[in-house]
């Protein structure tokens, strides 16, 4: 795999779209300095994945987009695309068959960056796993930047780690087990979340276990209660129901008696009702005469009040005909007088209008007087601000320079204290021990060393004695793995056969079979044998028992002498035994049936084959059964000593490992008391260098001081002058600003006394404008007036001649009332002798009719007294009608139906018996307490959960297993292939560095044992030269170095393509040289590109490619082909 073609547009100075091929094996990349070279490496690193924009040259990571020019907008976007030449199919998985492979980045102005593989959307990690292993990626050993160089040198061990990561291939492993890690860590949180969940949740299914019993018995409680208060409402709605019977037949009888009283009032109603239509007629005649005697009266009284009426008006009308006649003569009075007044008023307004005129006059002549007054105000404020600027400004500079005089004094004096210090400095360098100090570290250090090479030796010796002790615990741990395993397929083997025994013998059964002891291989004879008298009850005393036989041998060829011990039915001593049945077997009378090995049982007459196998067979059980516990009283007491066994080998193999913690500790401190001491002696020795040249040091500065001193004073010599002559400036100007002060506050007290006497006839003005006002408008008041009054003259002249002739009219209607009064009074008179006749026959009539209601009412009132009675009853009979009602709505409430109820309900049953049962129910409720109803199904949920959870932590469990398996896996895989790769890199690297410096020697050392975590340190030593440490080479000695490093990573697993940033600016033409042949070399598996100004470098490459910035800011790309070049110069 190879790097074909770079295409850029917008990164960084490529603001056009940019194509840079790459054919060759060597591509030189040359331009001047700043042209937008090392951009072409930045776009490489960029795309690789690099997140870090300070790697990238920038502050941000927009940073990399084009920002502008002098002639060019900043653009929106940045891309850059890698185009891979993949035929040799070295890039893994899915791209193994592709012969190119493309990845692009590109990033906009809101910082989103978006990756493309193949043109796909992919994301930053699918790019990343790509080059996992292969050596590319932004921080790689294949992509050396200017200034990495040293820095690759000089890095930290751990740092440096990361080459040699990348070069075995483990980084994709460090990957996947910082991912596992990850997992595990967020296992782990989960089990311990998990943990305290089941543990919380275990208490509330405790705590709900009880509620729930509680709340089934409170169920019970309340479902008893609910039949006994419906008992209850039946009893007392039986009892209401019987009461409501009586009272109806009660009612009944009522009815019969009031019926009697309705039948003998019917005659009195007919007599009593005649009597009442004669009153009625009577009462419409007495009503006819008095309306007719109203309608009389109403007349009269009308008429009356019409005279009335006529005679107050005609009174009313004459007291206004002489009110008017007397308003007529005042106002006449009037007018005369309001005409004399108007006619002075004008002659006022006249006068009033004149002083007017000659008042705005004055105003208009003072008023220019004042503008004038003003204007010379003006005049004189504007010089006296000029003066008083003129004078701050000055006051100001003059203050500055006080204060530059006093900052030189002070100057002076830090110089006075500098010279002092220095001159103290000298004397304490005079004193300075520096040299005794080296001495006695270097003593400590080579102490330091021997005791670390014993602690080194010890630390060996315990780590061998650790190793033999953790195989030793290891082996140990296998084999009580494997006895655990045994015993517990032992448990279950025992539980399997004691659970099959127990489901398909009875307890006399196992009791007989168990203490059978039978020759192997003979077990399902004997059980056949047996003829299933299996039940048969075990008993060892045979004198108190016929069923057993007496102690003695049993016949050799009988089933009895296949048992070895136990007791057994004398039936087996009188079975025979053969092979192949024969029947004169019988001819002896003792025997009673014969048996053959497949289990068949013949008898004289009879034969009984065996239906069952050998796997069936329940006495071969309990001997598997008795085995079984045997072997496992066997295996627990080899189970107990294997695990004293693996306890003593894990207390000696954890004291080995506090040893070796120990003598790491103690190492490590040495270790580190080393590099102090180094330090130290390194410090030390810079500090005597330094304490040589700082006396020198010291006196030029102090003869330096001292001219700077000088010259202080001089200046502060000077700015004395200019303070004094800036004082007398300051005098001068002072007396200017008084003389304009005064002359501005003489301008003010003229310009005050013209303006107050504007001030004054202006008020004289604005009085006569009122006065002429007030003139006016009285004038048109009075005159206003004049017309009021001669229209009030003429409205009272017509309002006499009207009154006059409404009094003559009011006379002949006065005459015409006085006439129908007399009529009316004889006809009022006549109605009244009518009406007492009228009188006097109605009541006649109404004494009759009382008469007949006296009789009438004593016989309704026996009639009403037993309605009374009906209501009364009435009323009793639906309250209980009501009751009854009420008494079984508890049935409703309860969901009970009455005719369920009635027939459940005892013959016996009493109100009384009922409510004592309840309460007692109620009292077993009330002693519950607070129930919690919802517990019986919060019950079954917790349960649910809890073995749900339980279910959760095995699979955490076994997860977490799993991936702690994976991380011992990725472990060692990590430590073979770091430390294959590690010696073979140092190897190479001892081969290369001598080739490149002609000599010396070079190797590289892992920190610590931890091939996990151990960093690496470079030592090198150039041809004669005998340095203690890397950091004491020369520029292009380590530039050297570390090119010899990264060619020797190359070796072992070269990255597709390696790109150099002038790391040969620090090289002399001579080491260039060096360098050339040595990248010559690699470039034959290979593919470099690199930047380089050195003449040496450029004649190496196989291809030119220039990078110019004709216009400002803008890069653009020239190639040149060095072979194609020659061969047309040649041509």
């Amino acid at each position: 795999m190879r790097l074909s073609t770079i295409k850029l547009a917008g990164f960084k100075s490529f603001v056009e779209p940019t194509k840079i091929p790459f054919p060759d094996q060597m591509t030189c990349v040359v331009g001047p300095n700043g042209c937008g070279k090392s951009n072409v490496i930045d776009a490489v690193r960029w795309v690789l994945g690099e997140s870090s924009a300070k790697n990238l040259r920038g502050d941000a990571m927009t940073d990399v987009i084009f920002n502008g020019s002098t002639n060019r907008k900043p653009v929106s976007q940045a891309s850059v695309e890698l185009i891979f030449d993949n035929t040799q199919g070295q890039l893994p998985n899915t791209f193994a068959d592709r012969n190119q492979v493309a990845i692009k980045r590109l990033v906009t102005r809101d910082g989103q960056s978006l990756y493309f593989l193949n043109g796909s959307k992919c994301r930053k990690r699918d790019i990343t796993d790509i080059f996992l292993g292969t050596g590319l990626g932004p921080r790689s050993y294949a992509i050396i930047e200017q200034g990495m160089i040293s820095r690759l040198i000089e890095s930290k061990p751990a740092d440096l780690r990361i080459f040699l990561e990348e070069a075995a291939g483990v980084s994709k492993y460090k990957e996947r087990r910082r991912e596992t890690q990850t997992r595990i860590k967020s296992t782990r949180e989960n089990l311990e979340r998990l943990l305290d969940v089941r543990q919380e949740l275990q208490t509330q299914v405790d705590k709900l276990a009880v509620q729930s019993i509680n709340a089934k018995k409170y169920r019970e409680l309340k479902s008893q209660e609910r039949a006994l208060k419906g008992q209850i409402a039946v009893l007392k709605w039986q009892k209401l129901h019987q009461q409501q019977v009586d009272k109806n037949q009660q009612i009944a009888k009522l009815n019969e008696q009031i019926d009697f009283f309705k039948q003998a009032n019917s005659g009195h109603d007919d007599v009593l009702a005649s009597l009442e239509v004669k009153v009625e007629q009577q009462q419409q005649h007495l009503s006819d005469a008095q309306h007719a005697q109203h309608n009389t009266h109403t007349q009269l009284t009308r008429i009356e009040q019409q005279q009335i009426s006529l005679k107050q008006q005609h009174q009313t009308l004459s007291q206004n005909l002489i009110k008017q006649q007397s308003l007529q003569l005042q106002n006449q009075e009037l007018q005369l007088q309001q005409q004399g007044h108007t006619d002075e008023l004008a002659q006022a307004l006249q006068h009033a209008i004149e002083h007017t005129l000659i008042c705005d006059e004055q105003v208009e002549q003072i008023a220019q007087e004042v503008e004038q007054s003003q204007q010379q105000k003006q005049h004189a404020n504007e010089q006296w601000q000029a003066l008083k600027e003129q004078c701050q400004t000055l006051e100001n500079n003059y203050n500055k320079q006080c204060n530059t005089q006093t900052q030189q004094q002070q100057s002076l004096q830090y110089l006075d204290t500098q010279i002092a210090d220095i001159e103290q400095q000298g004397k304490d360098l005079a004193d300075n021990a520096i040299a005794q100090q080296l001495e006695q570290q270097q003593a400590l250090m080579q102490s330091l060393t021997k005791e670390l090479a014993a602690k080194q030796s010890a630390l060996n010796t315990v780590k061998q004695a650790t190793q033999s002790a953790h195989e030793r615990l290891t082996t140990s741990q296998a084999v009580l793995q494997n006895v655990t395993q045994e015993v517990n397929e032992n448990k279950a083997q025992i539980a399997g056969l004691t659970s099959m025994l127990a489901d398909q013998t009875s307890e006399s059964n196992a009791n007989l079979l168990a203490q059978l002891s039978v020759q192997s291989g003979c077990e399902q004879i004997v059980e056949q044998a047996l003829l299933g008298l299996t039940h048969l009850t075990v008993s060892s005393d045979r004198a108190n028992n016929s069923v057993w036989p007496s102690t003695y041998k049993a016949k050799t060829d009988s089933v009895a002498a296949l048992i070895e011990h136990g007791v057994y039915p004398d039936l087996l001593e009188r079975i025979a035994v053969q092979d192949n049945f024969d029947q004169a077997l019988f001819s002896d009378e003792f025997w009673l049936a014969a048996i053959d090995r497949d289990g068949t049982i013949y008898g004289r007459n009879w034969q009984l084959s065996n239906q069952g196998d050998e796997e069936s067979s329940l006495l071969l059980k309990h001997k598997q059964l008795k085995d079984a516990k045997e072997w496992a009283t066997s295996l627990q007491e080899q189970r107990q000593a294997k695990h004293a066994d693996v306890t003593e080998n894990e207390v000696k193999h954890r004291e080995l490992l506090t040893q070796g913690d120990n003598l790491k500790e103690a190492v490590h401190q040495l270790a580190q008391k080393i590099a102090s001491a180094s330090t130290r002696r390194d410090m030390l020795k810079e500090q005597l260098t330094q304490w040589r040249t700082q006396q020198q040091k010291l006196t030029e500065k102090r003869q330096q001081l001292t001219a700077e001193q000088q010259s202080v004073t001089q200046a502060i010599a000077h700015q004395q002058q200019l303070i004094d002559s800036l004082a007398q400036q300051k005098q001068q100007l002072a007396a200017q600003l008084t003389h304009a002060q005064q002359h501005q506050q003489a301008c003010d007290n003229e310009y005050t006394q013209h303006n107050a006497v504007f001030e004054q006839y202006k008020t004289q003005a604005h009085q006569a404008h009122l006065a002429e006002q007030k003139a006016r408008s009285e004038s048109q008041l009075s005159e206003t007036k004049l017309q009021h009054a001669l229209t009030a003259y003429d409205s009272a002249s017509e309002a006499v001649s009207e009154l006059s002739c409404q009094i003559e009219e009011l006379v002949i209607p006065l005459e015409q009332s006085a006439e129908q009064i007399l009529l009316l009074l004889e006809q009022h008179q006549q109605g009244e002798e009518e009406l007492s006749k009228l009188n006097e026959q109605l009541a006649d009539a109404k004494a009759a009719l009382l008469d007949k209601q006296t009789v009438l009412k004593s016989s309704q009132s026996e009639l009403t007294m037993l309605q009374e009675t009906l209501q009364t009853l009435a009323l009793e009979e639906q309250s209980l009608l009501v009751k009854a009602q009420a008494a079984l709505e508890p049935l409703t409430e309860l969901e009970q139906n009455l005719k369920t109820v009635l027939e459940q309900l005892p013959e016996s049953a009493s109100l009384s018996g009922v409510q004592a049962q309840l309460n007692r129910v109620v009292q077993e409720v009330t002693g519950l307490g607070a129930v919690n109803l919802a517990a019986i199904d919060e019950y079954e949920q917790a349960k649910q959960r809890s073995e749900y959870l339980e279910q959760q932590l095995d699979d955490l469990t076994n997860a977490l297993s799993s991936l702690e398996g994976a991380i011992h896996k990725i472990d060692r895989e990590t430590k073979t292939r770091f430390k294959a790769t590690f010696d073979q890199v140092n190897q190479d690297f001892g081969e290369l560095f001598p080739k490149v410096f002609g000599g010396g020697s070079a190797y590289l050392e892992l920190t610590s044992d931890d091939l996990l975590e151990s960093g690496v340190s470079i030592m090198a030593r150039p041809p004669g030269k005998k340095n203690s440490t890397i950091h004491l080479l020369s520029g292009g000695e380590k530039a050297l170095t570390a090119l010899s490093l990264v060619f020797s990573i190359f070796r072992l697993n070269p990255a597709p393509f390696c790109m150099l940033d002038e790391v040969d600016a620090p090289l002399d033409d001579a080491n260039v040289g060096r360098f050339c042949r040595l990248v010559e070399e690699m470039s034959q598996s290979v593919q470099f590109i690199y930047i380089s100004h050195n003449k040496i470098a450029m004649e190496m490459a196989g291809r030119l490619t220039g990078v110019t910035m004709a216009e400002p800011g803008v890069s653009r790309m020239v190639a040149v082909d060095i072979e194609q070049a020659v061969q047309m110069a040649h041509a």
